[in-house]
């Protein structure tokens, strides 16, 4: 009976966190942050840093809290409720976004663009904080294999699901009868609608308490001991030099939709479609990098996507060359940048945050994951930089030249990271 129990209990926490992932992945490509998020500030402003710094919130909103959220978990044989807690007070957050935009983006251009960013800020922040108790869940209640079809499953159904979205964001950014605002708003509420059904599929996942229980330490000598961490462990820290490198494609992500539709004259309705786009990338991230994952390891799955993240900027840099027979054809084409794009967050997943889960001690997770993501933070400030390239040089060819080194140097770097399952062979 016990055994027929904790089955059950684990079949509930497999589906919780598949559903977890296939809402919150499917929410998101209403508010994508490549596509839909800054084509609706430049309905705002036409400043190129202030359309960046959106991503720039995102990344360093999510990444910059965990490293102290990480501490804060130590001391709790439970740590489900340090999930639920941010996360249902951000779902409560994103479903601001819509009505804020209703209110002020038709006459108050300035006021609406502080409120998103004060919004958008705050959701992404205390994602932050709930993402290092969710994934010390995840590495600690499922096995890697199991752990492994997870993030396939989930990545997979939201990707196919977010094509139908992608769809439905061309059908309302083109539709006359939707103005600007309106139809961004209607986009927003979907976007945080199924972002709340994420938050209710999570609750399903059961947690088993922990069995020893370390009391956390003072913020002094939790720091003293993260850094003797570091300074002993050369391949995290490679690990994370080379994440930080190849997140580099960042630099330029904001700006690949204002490329198309400024640079090479694209239509607005072709938001909808790199929409889809970005999700068949993940889609296709899913399937591939989650069986190289479990075949060949998380390494192999980092060194795929560095050398994939060359291509977005790449193609790029070239569209105008390869793309002569009009612009119906360099559209879909360019479609190519955000299938790349697209990969990121699954390949990050797949790759980094579970080499992380698979190479850190398990007393220490929450740590390794709080300095890795943090660390990786850093890279909040690659739009900002590239909005500045932007705005003082004009080139978008420069951008994109940028763009490209990064990843380079970070797959050059990715060469003496080990796997960590030949480590104890």
């Amino acid at each position: 009976m016990a055994e027929e129990t904790a089955r059950g209990q684990q079949r509930r926490t497999f589906w919780g966190f598949v559903g977890d992932m296939f809402f919150f992945g499917a929410g998101s490509s209403f508010g994508g942050q490549t596509t839909v998020v800054p084509s609706f500030l430049a309905t705002l402003t036409d400043s190129a840093p202030l359309i960046g710094l959106s991503s720039t919130l995102a990344n360093g909103g999510w990444l910059i809290p965990q490293l102290f959220a990480a501490n804060s978990l130590a001391g709790r044989a439970r740590r489900k409720s340090s999930v639920a807690v941010p996360a249902a007070i951000n779902r409560f957050v994103a479903l601001l976004i819509a009505p804020a935009i209703l209110l002020f983006a038709p006459h108050q251009r300035s006021l609406a663009l502080v409120v998103f960013f004060v919004l958008y800020l705050a959701f992404w922040a205390l994602d932050g904080v709930a993402s290092i108790a969710w994934l010390d869940i995840m590495g600690r209640c499922l096995k890697p294999s199991s752990r492994a079809r997870v993030i396939s499953i989930g990545t997979i159904s939201a990707g196919i699901a977010g094509i139908v979205g992608g769809a439905v964001v061309s059908i309302v950014l083109s539709s006359s009868r939707l103005s600007g605002s309106t139809g961004y708003a209607l986009l927003f509420l979907i976007c945080g609608i199924f972002w709340a059904l994420s938050f209710a599929s999570f609750l399903c996942v059961h947690e088993s308490p922990l069995a020893v229980v370390q009391a956390p330490l003072p913020w002094p000598a939790y720091f003293r001991r993260l850094a003797g961490v570091v300074r002993g462990d050369p391949h995290l820290r490679r690990a994370v030099a080379s994440q930080f490198l190849v997140g580099g494609l960042g630099i330029a992500a904001p700006f690949y939709v204002v490329h198309g539709l400024e640079a090479l004259h694209f239509p607005e309705a072709s938001i909808g479609i790199f929409t889809s786009a970005q999700l068949v990338g993940g889609i296709l991230s899913g399937l591939v990098l989650g069986l190289l994952g479990e075949r060949r390891g998380t390494r192999s799955v980092m060194r795929v996507w560095a050398a994939c993240a060359l291509g977005a900027p790449l193609i790029a840099l070239v569209a105008e060359l390869l793309l002569s027979p009009g612009p119906g054809a360099m559209m879909y084409v360019y479609c190519a940048v955000f299938v790349i794009v697209g990969m990121q967050g699954n390949s990050n997943m797949a790759g980094f945050l579970n080499w992380v889960l698979e190479y850190a001690p398990a007393s220490d997770r929450p740590m390794y994951i709080g300095f890795a993501n943090t660390l990786n933070g850093l890279s909040m400030v690659m739009p900002l930089v590239g909005g500045w390239i932007i705005s003082a040089t004009s080139s978008f060819v420069l951008l994109f030249i940028v763009a490209a080194a990064l990843p380079a140097a970070g797959l050059a770097v990715l060469w003496s990271v080990p796997e960590p399952r030949k480590m104890g062979s």
